[in-house]
């Protein structure tokens, strides 16, 4: 096989297996015929094949001509990218657990809607810990944990409020990739 490179930039532009009139007949002026390239994701430069860096990421495009990555996505693209990113770092601190009277108890979903129960239910109760350890809850302790865990998830969902606002007026790339959760 011959490889028909682009002579400014290096950029394969087709691979070509056929006698040398014929290859020569399927290369532009702008190009020159050459060995394959030994493996996928590379270039020619300077007489020899080169391994195009890695993409930092998706929507990125390589650039030939000044041999760099470049982000083709629009910043509304890249706010939508990132809020999504966002979203998944609050969810995972919204059911990762919360602190009550020294205690991490479990707050996902399924725990949520137990520790809502419980609380009115008005009964002491043995509750078992995110460690698996157990304790005995009093109603009033029941509704204070029910407190917390909603102080919890606002505390969460407000870190996220002010991340989707930083995101939505950012101007530029830079600033919507600062925002964190």
């Amino acid at each position: 096989m011959t490889a028909i490179v682009e002579k400014t930039t290096g950029r394969l532009i087709k691979t070509i297996s056929a006698p040398d009139d014929v290859i020569k007949l399927n290369t532009p002026d702008n190009c020159y015929a050459t060995d394959d390239p030994p493996d996928r994701g590379m270039m020619y430069l300077d007489g020899e094949w080169v391994y195009i860096p890695p993409s930092p990421g998706q929507g990125y495009k390589f650039d030939y001509s000044v041999r760099q990555w470049i982000d083709t996505r629009s910043l509304e693209e890249v706010k939508a990218q990132q809020w999504e990113v966002i979203k998944a770092e609050r969810n995972q601190y919204e059911f990762g657990g919360f602190e009550f009277e020294n205690k991490l108890y479990d707050s996902d979903p399924n725990s949520q809607l137990r520790i809502a129960t419980a609380a009115l239910l008005g009964v002491s109760v043995e509750w078992t810990l995110k460690d698996n350890s157990v304790v005995n809850l009093s109603p009033d302790q029941l509704i204070d944990l029910k407190t917390a865990l909603a102080v919890h998830i606002n505390n969460i969902h407000e870190r996220g409020r002010i991340a989707r606002q930083k995101i939505e007026t950012a101007l530029t790339y830079e600033e919507i990739e600062a925002v964190n959760f």
